[in-house]
């Protein structure tokens, strides 16, 4: 990605209310992709990739939003 992510309270809450087990493959997906940029789809199964691809949005959309509000303020 090669800039900074959000991560709001909307997608903790999301993954917190998660089973124990999707909860730290989901987190372990952010951090694969995010951190590592590595494509963590392999290690999810179907409904995980589903799931993932949720909060995945939620990360990116929460993250152009406060770009374009911080580039409008600066």
């Amino acid at each position: 990605m090669g800039t900074s992510i959000i991560i709001t309270p909307r997608v903790i809450d999301t993954i917190n209310s998660l089973s124990d087990t999707d909860r730290t493959t989901i987190s372990n997906a952010l951090s694969m992709e995010f951190i590592l940029g590595q494509n963590p789809e392999y290690t999810l199964t179907p409904m995980q990739n589903i799931i993932y691809s949720v909060i995945r949005f939620y990360v990116t959309q929460d993250t152009k939003r406060h770009l374009a509000i911080n580039k409008t303020t600066c």
